[in-house]
């Protein structure tokens, strides 16, 4: 993942404190800055220019729905996310119209966040790249994925966080892992890394190639199907 910036714009300080805690464990942040307020929000945007912000609706001086405008309108480069017990129609409706990054309903499940950070780190680390980029990194931009659609249900044991975090591994072509190095920068164990890893295989977005050495066992190698 990309080291992100990120406001957090919660007036429920203990909340704000746990969704700062989790970001900060799961990794991927540089800064996290709190604001209890839209006025405070306005002046830590305009002046620490955070990468992502994550803004709560109801706040004591208005609603996060204005702020995600008034940034919109101004050409603000970052990314918003609602985290927000407002589920109603048009609130949903005007934060997709004004480019919300994602949309998260209170109580907030932090495997859902975890998710979101990762496909925001993506996107951004996507259009750093000035090659054409396939409809599937397209797709995985526009989140389409995880809109859900009609994939298949995944295995039990297999994970959509944890797939996506290896998936990463793989995005330069040229780049091989074996179940152990997979293992190692995912932090899984070396069987759960092999689990998963011959899980893209066997759909066909991995590539297993059996390597022998001259001494010890042969290894068991994976390239992106890609290419390379």
């Amino acid at each position: 993942m990309e080291w992100l910036n990120i406001l957090i714009v919660e007036d429920e300080t203990p909340l704000a404190e746990m969704h700062a805690e989790f970001i900060k464990q799961n990794g991927g942040c540089r800064q996290i800055w709190l604001a209890g307020t839209l006025a405070q929000a306005r002046t830590m945007t305009d002046r620490f220019k955070p990468d992502l912000i994550l803004l709560d609706n109801f706040l004591p001086d208005g609603q996060g729905i204005e702020l995600l405008r008034e940034l919109t309108l101004s050409g603000y480069q970052g990314g918003i996310v609602f985290i927000t017990a407002a589920s109603d129609m048009d609130t949903v409706a005007e934060a997709l119209r004004y480019g919300v990054f994602d949309y998260l309903i209170k109580p907030l499940a932090y495997d859902r966040l975890a998710q979101t950070l990762l496909r925001f780190s993506q996107r951004r680390e996507a259009l750093k790249d000035k090659a054409r980029l396939s409809q599937r990194r397209i797709d995985e931009m526009f989140n389409t994925y995880a809109r859900g659609g009609d994939r298949a249900p995944l295995p039990t044991g297999i994970d959509e966080l944890t797939l996506m975090k290896i998936r990463t591994l793989f995005e330069d072509p040229q780049i091989r892992h074996t179940a152990e190095s997979v293992a190692q920068q995912i932090g899984l164990s070396r069987t759960t890394a092999r689990r998963y890893l011959e899980f893209f295989a066997a759909n066909n977005q991995l590539i297993a190639e059996i390597i022998y050495g001259k001494v010890g066992r042969p290894q068991r190698i994976y390239r992106s199907a890609s290419g390379g």
